[in-house]
């Protein structure tokens, strides 16, 4: 929350529309107008589409005030407008100027897998004893950071922030911002997401560094200790290392593993000489880790252990990430909001431990440039073992479904797009079945995976 005058101050900007009310109250920004909220301010942000085009809009959904470059014509006559030389700039100077006014630590999550379930797994266990600033969704670059701190109010008592790496010095930057005291990074696999846009995997762990290279000395690195890229970054922090896994040299380590299919992973938490049962609703083995860094986080800022383990028995799948979610009729996987190799690998193997009839919707794996063809082969051999029907969806999964025929999966489906696929599955479906939905983020296969839990989409 924040005051017209605050935004005024931080930016340099003038009011040039609308009553300049200096009292005035804003809860959060936005820069997308189909999602600002009401009493939010709408940055005018130039990218892929020019914001200007949209400032009527984010009024019309809520808005009440908004940050522009230009007169914009057709607004509310009571909706302050606030003029600056440069709208992304405008956002981070008060993004600054709100971090300032509220020291919390903070902890940052990176890594090239699983940044946004570890995030949620943080600010779960840590809300057993504090209030929470977090990411929203995977809003983890130089627009999203920024707008995180805009909602910052009096009574957050710490910061769990996730940060995304596309270019060197980015999570660095961020950092300027974030100030951590706590760097969890999760894990770089030979396969990463996003590849096409990095040099090599070595590039991409020097980028997931800067996140720990910006820890104090008196701060604590989180590092996987089943990730051998990642736990090689240790040199690389002056704030002392906490190594989590099952490796039996983590520090803090994972026993007895039990993968309960879709009902979700137990297994112990060993810290030292305490040890707590973890239980959590989330499927996949591969999450551990994920639980193991929150409980790490948690504990180091004071949540005991056992407290900490309670908390995450009870949150929330992040939207569209390892979700089940289930009908009368259908079970559906929803891990629909992007793809990875190794990401689509964990995710076949918790469709392949059910017992019920498996039907795998996997989409492109974008982004992997010269690693793509061997890498959607590797998931087309993997699927022919994890599942009974296979639906490719899109020209780089014709390569997948080929590689899982070859590996002797008879029921596969080639199909163009998210509607192609729905009408497909809505004639192949039958009650009982269970459904993994995943594919990478442009896609929008997270639609597909709504339409198959609305009773018009059911077989």
């Amino acid at each position: 929350m924040f005051t017209l005058d605050q935004l005024l101050r931080a930016t340099g900007g003038r009011v040039i529309h609308g009553a300049p009310n200096g009292d005035e109250r804003f809860v959060g920004g936005a820069f997308d107008s189909r999602i600002a909220e009401p009493g939010s301010v709408f940055f005018a942000l130039r990218d892929q589409r020019d914001g200007h085009d949209f400032v009527a809009d984010a009024f019309a959904r809520g808005a009440r005030a908004a940050v522009v470059e230009r007169p914009v014509p057709d607004l509310p006559a009571d909706a302050p407008v606030v003029q600056v030389a440069d709208t992304q700039n405008a956002l981070r100077r008060l993004a600054e100027t709100l971090r300032d006014a509220y020291p919390i630590p903070a902890v940052g999550i990176t890594g090239n897998v699983g940044k946004t379930t570890t995030k949620e797994a943080t600010a779960a266990a840590l809300g057993a004893r504090y209030r929470v600033l977090r990411t929203v969704s995977s809003f983890n670059n130089e627009i999203g950071v920024p707008l995180t701190f805009l909602g910052i109010e009096p009574s957050h008592e710490v910061a769990v922030i996730e940060m995304g790496f596309y270019v060197p010095g980015e999570i660095a930057d961020l950092c300027k911002l974030v100030r951590p005291r706590i760097g969890i990074i999760t894990r770089i696999p030979d396969v990463p997401v996003h590849y096409s846009r990095t040099p090599s995997v070595d590039a991409i762990a020097a980028g997931k560094a800067e996140l720990i290279e910006a820890l104090p000395p008196d701060g604590l690195a989180l590092l996987n200790a089943d990730d051998p890229r990642v736990r090689a970054l240790a040199p690389r922090t002056k704030a002392r290392v906490m190594l989590f896994g099952e490796a039996v040299d983590a520090d803090l380590r994972a026993t007895d593993v039990r993968a309960r299919g879709i009902e979700g992973l137990r297994f112990v938490a060993h810290d030292g000489p305490r040890a707590v049962d973890v239980r959590l609703p989330l499927p996949g083995r591969h999450l551990v880790s994920s639980a193991l860094a929150a409980l790490g986080a948690a504990t180091a800022l004071g949540v005991p252990l056992a407290e900490a383990a309670i908390a995450l028995s009870m949150m929330d799948a992040p939207a569209h990430r390892m979700n089940v979610r289930r009908t009368a009729e259908l079970v559906v996987i929803d891990d629909s909001y992007n793809a990875s190799p190794a990401a689509v690998m964990a995710a076949l193997a918790v469709l392949g431990s059910v017992s019920a009839h498996r039907v795998a919707v996997i989409g492109d794996m974008l982004e992997l440039g010269t690693l793509s063809a061997d890498a959607h082969d590797a998931v087309g051999r993997e699927a022919a073992k994890q599942t009974d029907v296979l639906v490719g969806v899109g020209p780089l999964a014709r390569t997948m479904v080929a590689s899982a025929r070859a590996a002797g999966l008879r029921d596969t489906y080639e199909v163009a797009d998210r509607a192609e696929a729905l009408m497909l599955l809505r004639r192949i479906l039958r009650r009982g079945d269970t459904v993994l939905v995943k594919g990478s983020h442009s896609l929008a296969l997270h639609e597909l995976a709504d339409a198959l839990v609305q009773p018009a989409a059911r077989a």
